[in-house]
């Protein structure tokens, strides 16, 4: 079974975003192969992503669109993707659906109602998203832990529970009780860059580093299966919904030991990944989208490095141009040449 993953660039200084699309099935013709698309990054690249799947996947219909989660650089393309495409369905998280277990979570006295209409006020740019799926008759799905939401494609995390309990700490949320706290621990401070040198023999990635934020790791959490081969697709997810993800799927039997392909959450910063899960993992490929000028974290030196340690040769969108990962019996495109991926950095941040 052939199948290509595109890598749309976002952004073009410091601020990036993520723009995923894919194919899969025999490309003998459209009806023959399933569309998916992962986040749509900005206005600008999601407009792209249309063209891209109007040219290279000669179609207009996407079987599933998946907004990871809410934040502004995954989901504000998605418009362009459902105004210029024909989308089957659309996985999407819907906060205020969740109102009745927050308040419960919550120190709150405001009703349930109160409380949908604050997050849905909130999260203006979300709730657009959802408007503009419900008035294209767009089937909407909110998927969790377990569920196949298109031939081939699981959620691995997050749980319906686990979702909550994020949701419960989200900064848009009501003051949460003690017993469902979760700590997190977050500096939006920019530093000035220290840099050391780094060998190939030495480890500088840390699992001691502070995980991402709840939001982040509200992320879906995608396992693709074509054929024995493996690809997870991770949105901005952090340490602990991915070390989730990995033991939910060993509990399913499906181990995710040297998986063939890795999306690198949250454009390569060192707060998402440890060498605990690359060891894991041990991606045989690796993709990270990442804006132009966001060198040293974004991606994070030393998750580049940490990467090609493990064998594995990581592509970015760092260039500004997309990138493609095909199978052998894709064919070929016009003009696109082979990836060079990234090169080990004999300095990293400290």
């Amino acid at each position: 079974m052939a199948y290509e993953i595109d890598y749309i660039p976002v952004g073009s200084g410091e601020k990036g975003g993520d723009a995923i699309a894919f194919r899969y099935g025999n490309f003998s013709s459209p009806q023959t192969q399933k569309v998916v698309v992962i986040d749509g990054g900005t206005k600008e690249s999601g407009k792209a992503l249309v063209e891209h799947v109007k040219k290279h996947y000669g179609t207009t219909r996407v079987d599933l669109v998946v907004a990871s989660h809410l934040h502004n650089d995954h989901i504000s393309g998605l418009t362009e993707v459902l105004d210029g495409l024909t989308v089957v369905k659309m996985a999407v998280h819907c906060p205020w659906d969740h109102t009745k277990a927050i308040q419960k979570m919550t120190k709150t006295t405001a009703s349930i109602g109160r409380i949908e209409t604050r997050l849905e006020k909130s999260l203006n740019s979300l709730s657009s998203l959802v408007d503009l799926a419900s008035q294209k008759n767009i089937e909407l799905i909110q998927p969790f832990a377990g569920e196949e939401i298109v031939d081939g494609l699981y959620v691995l995390t997050p749980s319906k529970e686990y979702y909550q309990q994020l949701l419960a700490n989200f900064g848009v949320t009501p003051e949460v009780k003690e017993e469902h706290k979760i700590e997190e621990v977050f500096s939006a401070i920019k530093e000035a860059v220290s840099w050391v040198a780094e060998a190939l023999h030495i480890e500088t990635l840390s699992d001691d580093y502070p995980d991402t934020g709840h939001e982040n790791n509200s992320s879906l959490v995608l396992l693709l299966m074509i054929e024995g081969k493996k690809f997870l697709f991770t949105g901005d997810a952090g340490k602990d919904a991915l070390t989730r993800a990995i033991n939910y799927a060993e509990s399913c039997s499906v181990p995710l030991n040297k998986i063939d392909f890795l999306d690198i959450p949250h454009h390569g910063s060192k707060r998402n990944l440890g060498p605990t899960i690359l060891n894991k993992l041990m991606p045989q490929h690796a993709f990270i989208s990442c804006p132009p000028k966001g060198d040293p974290k974004h991606p994070s030196r030393k998750v580049v490095n940490a990467l090609i340690r493990r064998g594995c040769e990581p592509g970015s969108t760092r260039k500004g141009a997309p990138i493609c990962h095909p199978s052998s019996d894709a064919p070929q495109r016009e003009g696109w040449v082979s990836l060079a991926p990234e090169s080990f950095f004999s300095q990293v941040e400290e």
